[in-house]
């Protein structure tokens, strides 16, 4: 009888030593907690015997947290998740999708064992000419570094508006997502210009983001993103580093364009991460919070009756870092201090439990983890240049100099002139 339970392997050494030895390949599965389709396919497709069975006996199977292992995601991701990635016992990889239903699972696999027995050797060549064909455009130097100057924020600002959605709001064609960079330019060119054509922009933007489907109008905070052209149809998961972003926006929106409502959403979102997303013993908040359509669409009053749909509270430092420096803004706007309390006491943890000799961690389960990543110091730098900015205490500017330090010798990359998003001394 088939097993019906995966036996998954961490990214690991061992998981790829145990290819190589077979010469077997790697089925990588990227997924989240919050992700409503990573659990539709775990339950109906890596639940099921026959593909639990296939996968154990002819690859390796991996799996991979995009939360835990944002690096990975972003090399391997196919375009959505789940990503099913399909890679040689090198690493290299072969091909994938992302959602893979049982039928068409069953098929790929068996197809891809013999596939690789037949056709591994041009495989193997093939990927090392495109391996060998990226390093050596990484490793070509830059034309030149630009200087900054206002022609350089001039086209971006073009850049943005040339993607305008005018009939509703946003930049391109569905999927639908808060660019918040980009509105953070456009917020800029209209706070400093007036001008019409920001506005129009800007607040067709804002309003489609707080007025529609994508803004949970009953618990306050913002879904993951919009399906559908209209902002009408979201992913209901509700990401703590988009929130806290949006959280910025939508307080400085109100103070540039005196829009009340654009305050109530935002003090909203800062009670609903209060409520939800905070530990109060530490004062960091939670990565995420999953997605349950039927909880998300139900009227209030059903709502009220279900459970509310779980956090995942492993501290990730950019996410946690990024709502304290929310927290602190909103302190400032709505002038409440305990929100920068909360915010102060959180940073405090970071610095003293997620700094390392080897780096800041990108996240932490009990004890620091993966201190090689660049947003991690980065996003704890600059909550600590905020918290500076709202206290006036020397200590805090003193650890973003602490960290800033670090970012040259373990992330600078003399052929590209620049910081690389993972340490060059990491394997």
């Amino acid at each position: 009888m088939p097993s019906a339970t995966v036996r998954w392997f961490d990214w690991s050494d061992e998981a790829f030593q145990k290819a190589q030895a077979a010469d077997t390949p790697v089925v990588l599965n990227i997924g989240a907690s919050w992700s409503h389709g990573c659990r539709v396919m775990e339950e109906e497709t890596y639940g099921d015997a026959e593909v639990a069975d296939l996968l154990n006996k002819d690859y390796v199977p991996v799996r991979v947290d995009c939360d835990r292992r944002p690096d990975l995601n972003d090399r391997y991701n196919l375009g959505g998740l789940p990503t099913t990635a399909f890679l040689t016992p090198g690493g290299g990889l072969i091909g994938g999708t992302t959602y893979v239903e049982r039928g068409q699972m069953l098929q790929l696999l068996v197809q891809l064992k013999a596939g690789y027995a037949r056709e591994k050797h041009r495989l193997t060549e093939e990927i090392a000419r495109r391996d060998a064909k990226i390093a050596e455009a990484l490793e070509r130097p830059p034309a030149g570094l630009a200087k900054l100057d206002m022609e350089i924020f001039r086209k971006t600002v073009r850049g943005i508006v040339s993607t305008f959605d005018p009939l509703h709001g946003g930049f391109g064609a569905a999927p639908k997502m808060p660019l918040i960079p980009s509105l953070r330019v456009i917020l800029q060119a209209l706070h400093e210009t007036h001008g019409p054509d920001f506005q129009q922009i800007f607040v067709k933007t804002m309003d489609a983001m707080g007025d529609r489907g994508m803004y949970d109008s009953i618990a306050g905070g913002w879904f993951h993103y919009a399906t559908n052209d209209v902002w009408s149809a979201p992913r209901f998961e509700k990401i703590t580093e988009d929130n806290a972003g949006l959280i910025e926006l939508y307080l400085d929106a109100s103070l540039v364009t005196g829009k009340e409502k654009y305050l109530e959403r935002a003090v909203a979102a800062v009670q609903w991460a209060r409520q939800s997303l905070l530990d109060p013993p530490r004062g960091v908040f939670g990565g995420s919070q999953f997605a349950d359509e039927e909880y998300y669409t139900s009227r209030p009053e059903e709502r009220a009756k279900r459970p509310v749909p779980p956090v995942d509270r492993v501290v990730t430092v950019s996410a946690s870092a990024a709502m304290a420096s929310a927290f602190l803004r909103a302190s400032q706007v709505l002038e409440m201090p305990e929100l920068g309390g909360i915010a102060l006491k959180g940073l405090d943890w970071l610095l003293r439990e997620c700094v390392t000799p080897e780096g800041v961690a990108h996240y932490h389960d009990g004890k620091p983890r993966l201190a090689v990543l660049l947003r991690d110091p980065v996003a704890l730098a600059s909550a600590a240049l905020d918290a500076f900015d709202h206290t006036g205490e020397r200590r805090w500017l003193e650890a973003a100099g602490s960290i800033a330090e670090t970012l040259s010798r373990r992330f600078w990359t003399e052929s590209q002139k620049g910081l690389a998003d993972r340490a060059v001394d990491a394997l």
